[in-house]
């Protein structure tokens, strides 16, 4: 079941869910190749992967859903169940995590139980 990525909004969280839409976007390219959604897919999610996670440029929102309209594609290309599938909402929470992402933390819990810094009962 995927994890929307506001739920976990890291670093790490939004590369692996981009690593899995690459994987996904490859196979679903492969198995239909002539259809350009399946192309355009896999080259945004490759631009996406070397623009902002490996080449740390920033976007704000406006610039990446315009640069990259893998949302809107999905919102009106994906019909009914097809809408809710790990890789629809995947899709969508990258070009969401955009703008985002230069802020986001590098590790794996965003929302720890314990308070950081500061004077806490937990000390």
């Amino acid at each position: 079941m995927y994890t929307d990525l506001e739920d976990k909004l890291t670093k790490k969280y939004y590369q692996e869910i981009v690593e899995k839409a690459l994987i996904q976007a490859k196979e679903e390219y492969d198995f239909s190749p002539n259809t350009p959604m399946n192309a355009s897919f896999y080259n945004q999610l490759v631009d996406i992967k070397k623009c902002v996670i490996d080449n740390n440029e920033v976007y704000t929102k406006e610039e990446a859903y315009k640069k990259y309209p893998i949302a809107i594609m999905v919102t009106k290309n994906f019909i009914g169940e097809e809408a809710n599938t790990d890789y629809a909402n995947m899709l969508k929470d990258i070009v969401w995590g955009i703008s985002l992402y230069p802020k986001m933390i590098e590790g794996d819990d965003p929302k720890p139980d314990k308070p950081r810094g500061g004077w806490s009962v937990f000390d």
